[in-house]
């Protein structure tokens, strides 16, 4: 579903077949995560489908989703920011709350310029840390094993985000 938008040429779009695929499984994580939120306001899922579904059928523009999206899922930022990887650049959501410093957002948008594949994994690794309440250690090993080889630089960068030990 959330695929629709990206395919207006926002974070998940690509020409190349892995990386349609990439954004199709970064779609099916994002609605598995929508629905695990909502699983109990079928009245939210029904509403975001139809956001959706307004978008591919040409009712509404990006601009139109960004703000039914922004408002539909207000209070829960780790969806709006999930659905800021399916937007066109300039179209991304601005949490109101608890949004990270600059440097934050900063450093992943570096991650996602050096390497796209690199980027989805990085935030695949950064939601389940989130999810699953992962540890530090594991959290570091997971990262440090994306970045080590062809980005050092990053896990450097990286490490100053974590808390003090």
């Amino acid at each position: 579903m959330a695929g629709g938008v990206a395919a207006e040429g926002g974070g998940g779009g690509g020409e190349r077949s892995t990386s349609s695929e990439a954004t199709i499984n970064a779609a099916e994580r994002y609605m598995k995560e929508v629905m695990e939120t909502f699983g109990d306001q079928e009245e939210k899922l029904v509403m975001f489908r139809e956001i959706m579904n307004d978008f591919r059928t040409e009712r509404t523009d990006i601009a139109g989703v960004v703000g039914r999206v922004k408002e539909l899922f207000k209070g829960h930022n780790n969806l709006i920011e999930g659905f800021n990887f399916f937007l066109p650049k300039g179209y991304e959501i601005t949490v109101d709350k608890h949004q990270p410093p600059p440097e934050t957002l900063e450093f992943i948008r570096l991650v996602k310029e050096r390497d796209e594949s690199v980027y989805r994994r990085f935030m695949d690794v950064i939601f389940r840390y989130q999810r699953e309440h992962m540890d530090l250690i594991k959290l570091c090993r997971e990262v440090g094993a994306l970045f080590s080889e062809d980005y050092p630089d990053l896990f450097v960068k990286f490490t100053r985000f974590l808390p003090p030990t």
